[in-house]
């Protein structure tokens, strides 16, 4: 499975989530015994990254979310960043499933 791209946009000060559903060749993949990871970065190289939350909402349909609480977003740079999601098996294999730019936008209120 190749990895998607995906740009979201990330409103600063808010909550942010947003749910996806993994298939393989069109069929949704029971995520039981996997696990995923992802994170936010200026770029590839900063040595800076902000974790998301990502849980299985619903394992044999395949649908994860990812998010990340408003006073998380509140301490990102508005502006183009990056983040990608990484599913791990139960054999500890790693597949970049999803990345792509994230762009943050200031807020105002808080």
């Amino acid at each position: 499975m190749a990895m998607a791209e995906y740009n979201i946009t990330i409103e600063a000060h808010s909550d942010y989530s947003r749910s996806f559903q993994i298939k393989v060749d069109g069929t949704p993949l029971d995520l039981s015994g996997y696990s995923f990871a992802a994170q936010i970065r200026e770029h590839h190289t900063s040595p800076d990254s902000v974790n998301f939350t990502v849980n299985i909402v619903d394992a044999p349909t395949g649908v994860i979310a990812m998010s990340l609480t408003d006073e998380v977003t509140g301490t990102l740079e508005p502006g183009t960043q990056y983040y990608d999601l990484v599913m791990t098996g139960s054999d500890s294999r790693k597949q970049r499933l999803l990345g792509g730019r994230a762009f943050v936008k200031a807020g105002i209120t808080r």
